[in-house]
């Protein structure tokens, strides 16, 4: 952050949307409202996942807020004047008469009729409880994935504007390199790697896939590289302390782009390590905390 200036902002001309609840909304505040918030999450988070597949506009910070919390859910339950339903709300079956907002037309009518459960079960396929979202351990994992999954969709965003007539395309191949790098701490998939800084082999390829998701971005070839030819450099070759300078270049390329082309700055690369899966207690001291299920 410190190689790119908050002066080469570009301006917004709307308030910025997300296709995901934006991360800083599940930090500080109303210790209550946090709890909502992480309850909310775990049991629409295949729902708030697959929202990002589906041909549905992103929201703003505001919308999310309202959505993750009881708010917008409230305004759906049917008043004190129809007699003739339950009108008093029910936290755990907040979705119950669906939301347009965040389901889309369609598929929130199909809730709202009984005929789709939105909810999702933890991946140790026990419900969802309220205590669950009071468990650190898996609020850190919902914000380790959340960031990964954010990165995944900012690129994407960045793909879309500069690539406007051939993104379809070229997506499809950049897709696998994006991947390696939000499963940094294991590029090759599988368990994680809580040596990476340290782990040379596993490093390299990361950067040589952030290096192959930007070498066509827009400045590329006129940033200052520092006497690196970064497009045809073999980066496994580097010594350490160029190796160490490259990566800086590269991730300062990376938020300046964010930061010039869509007036932001992008979630970060390097996010620390955490365990795999959200489990309940008793499936986590019973298995452990390292399965190959994620939380998105």
């Amino acid at each position: 952050m410190n190689h790119v200036s908050h002066l080469d902002l570009a301006p917004l001309t709307e308030r910025r949307r997300f296709s995901l609840p934006p991360i800083q909304l599940f930090w500080g505040g109303n210790e209550e409202n946090q709890r909502i918030f992480y309850f909310h999450f775990l049991l629409l988070r295949r729902e708030i996942q697959e929202r990002c597949t589906r041909d549905l506009p992103s929201l703003t910070t505001d919308e999310w807020r309202s959505i993750l919390g009881n708010t917008y859910w409230k305004q759906r339950w049917p008043s004190r004047d129809n007699s003739s339903l339950d009108t008093t709300f029910n936290p755990t079956l907040f979705w119950k008469h669906g939301g347009p907002l965040f389901f889309g037309d369609t598929l929130s009518a199909d809730v709202a009729a009984g005929h789709h459960d939105p909810s999702s079960l933890l991946p140790c396929r026990c419900d969802v409880q309220m205590a669950t979202a009071d468990d650190p351990q898996i609020r850190q994992v919902i914000l380790y994935h959340l960031n990964s999954r954010h990165v995944y969709e900012e690129v994407k965003e960045m793909e879309r504007l500069q690539f406007k007539t051939t993104f379809e395309k070229r997506w499809r191949s950049q897709e696998i390199e994006v991947n390696h790098i939000v499963e940094m701490w294991d590029p090759s998939g599988g368990g994680t790697d809580f040596k990476f800084f340290h782990n040379k082999k596993v490093w390299r390829t990361w950067l040589w896939a952030v290096r192959e998701v930007v070498k066509d971005w827009d400045g590329f070839d006129s940033w200052d590289w520092g006497g690196f030819s970064v497009k045809t450099l073999e980066i496994k070759s580097l010594l350490r302390l160029d190796f160490y300078r490259l990566t800086v270049r590269l991730l300062a390329f990376y938020i300046h782009s964010f930061v010039s082309r869509l007036g932001y700055y992008p979630s970060p690369l390097l996010h620390p390590p955490t365990f795999a899966t959200p489990s309940c207690y008793d499936h986590r001291r019973k298995f452990g905390v390292g399965c190959a299920l994620h939380v998105m």
